[in-house]
């Protein structure tokens, strides 16, 4: 059987593209270090491969996700962190002013130290992350959402809402990136408690001005019921059925008299406030903080009520104290020290100073576990979050394996088939050159 040159030909041609091709594959899997780059490549594993790479990538976006928002709750945490010094110090000094035995310059001293970390606690409210204001809520004001008034501060408003900022859903679980204003700082508290403000600026005032204070050691209503001040819808009046949780009870007269004894200026003062029984408790002179605030001027003490504590507070800047007594003509006295739960009776009981900041301490450490409860909250995120962190780039770590395997080159094998390519490739050429080198005359001799 002849064959003709251009079979020889064609036939060596099509051999050296093949071990070129194959020569070219494997050069370009050895420097690229993948075996699989394009579906042609290996058809029955692409469709895994490509999986792979769609769930690697989501996976990985998760992840930047849940690692910006434990950026996120760890930034507020640090500021509770903060928050929780303040009050510490501020419990330190309380602590420090209690006592009977420091000079007006020292506690002066302490007021000056309490208003220092007023201004801190300020500055901690308006934490900014990301251009953002931590505790503003959903708000998007660019002005700080913790504002001062006066100087000295005397109050402090808040601009923001009480809104979660910012929400990450995963699994369909929803983790808040903050916490609100109110469970940081106690700020407008459900049960009429001060904020971290309030009760601050309350202390510095107290060691400030040598405030003494008597304050009712529990809310005066019934439970379920309301006692309501100057505001709508009336004031509650004393003979009210069923609002008391101590049932006032007049003197035989029908009255009720409350004899305070104060000082101003170093002067002392007994003075006697009488008021029916039918009389306000609070809303202008005929109620019974209005009779007390209308002798102020004589005994230094001044009388408010709390509508949100349902608490009754009187104040004075000297020692004080109050007691019940027989209204003219009567032969007993009434209840209302008892109906409003105050110190009373003698000087033993009286209200001074000390007193009044060993009160404090209570709100101060009411804050402090206000601040650490939320600090709590978000612990208890940024734990759950960070463990949910660790799963997803376990998860990257599995895939990334998966696909390396279908997708890496096995260099030692793919150097062997290397090498044989480029033998049998020269191989080829040299068959070739062969080939071409004969001529007509050398097939007929």
């Amino acid at each position: 059987m002849r064959i003709a040159t251009s079979t020889i030909y064609a036939q060596q041609t099509a051999a050296i593209d093949d071990q070129t091709s194959l020569y070219a594959q494997l050069g370009q899997q050895l420097s690229s270090g993948k075996q699989v780059s394009a579906p042609s490549d290996d058809p029955s594993q692409i469709a895994e491969d490509l999986q792979l790479h769609v769930t690697i990538d989501t996976t990985t976006q998760q992840s930047t996700n849940v690692q910006n928002a434990v950026s996120e709750l760890t930034q507020t945490d640090s500021s509770l962190s903060s928050l929780t010094s303040v009050m510490q110090s501020a419990q330190t000094l309380a602590t420090q002013g209690a006592s009977d035995t420091l000079s007006a310059s020292q506690r002066s001293s302490l007021a000056d130290q309490v208003d220092q970390l007023l201004q801190q606690a300020i500055a901690i409210g308006n934490t900014q992350y990301a251009g953002k204001y931590v505790f503003a809520g959903t708000s998007t004001s660019a002005a700080p959402p913790a504002v001062a008034q006066g100087n000295p501060i005397t109050g402090v408003t808040f601009t923001g809402n009480e809104q979660a900022q910012g929400q990450l859903v995963y699994n369909n679980q929803q983790f808040a990136l903050s916490t609100t204003f109110q469970s940081a700082f106690n700020y407008n508290s459900s049960d009429g408690s001060p904020d971290v403000f309030q009760t601050l600026i309350r202390l510095r005032d107290t060691l400030k001005n040598d405030t003494a204070a008597d304050e009712s050691t529990q809310a005066i209503n019934q439970a379920g019921a309301v006692v309501y001040g100057a505001a709508s819808p009336a004031p509650t009046l004393l003979n009210a059925a069923n609002t008391f949780a101590t049932t006032p009870v007049p003197d035989s007269s029908g009255n009720f008299s409350l004899q305070i004894n104060g000082e101003v200026n170093g002067v002392q003062s007994v003075q006697t406030v009488t008021v029916p029984a039918n009389a306000p408790l609070d809303g202008g002179a005929g109620s019974v903080v209005g009779a007390i605030n209308a002798v102020t001027a004589q005994t230094g003490v001044t009388a408010s009520f709390d509508p949100s504590t349902q608490k009754v507070t009187l104040t004075g800047t000297g020692s004080f104290y109050v007691s019940d007594v027989a209204s003219p003509g009567a032969t007993n006295a009434g209840n209302l020290t008892a109906v409003f739960h105050l110190a009373s009776t003698s000087s033993t009981n009286q209200a001074d100073m000390v007193q009044n900041v060993s009160t404090q301490l209570g709100d101060v450490s009411n804050v402090l576990n206000t601040v650490l409860n939320a600090r709590s909250v978000i612990g208890s995120r940024i734990q759950t979050l960070s463990s949910i962190g660790d799963q997803l780039q376990t998860s990257i770590t599995d895939n990334t394996n998966v696909e390396s395997g279908i997708e890496d080159v096995n260099v030692a094998a793919a150097t062997t088939k290397f090498t044989a390519t480029q033998t049998a490739l020269q191989a080829a050429y040299d068959t070739t050159n062969r080939l071409e080198g004969k001529t007509l005359f050398d097939y007929l001799t």
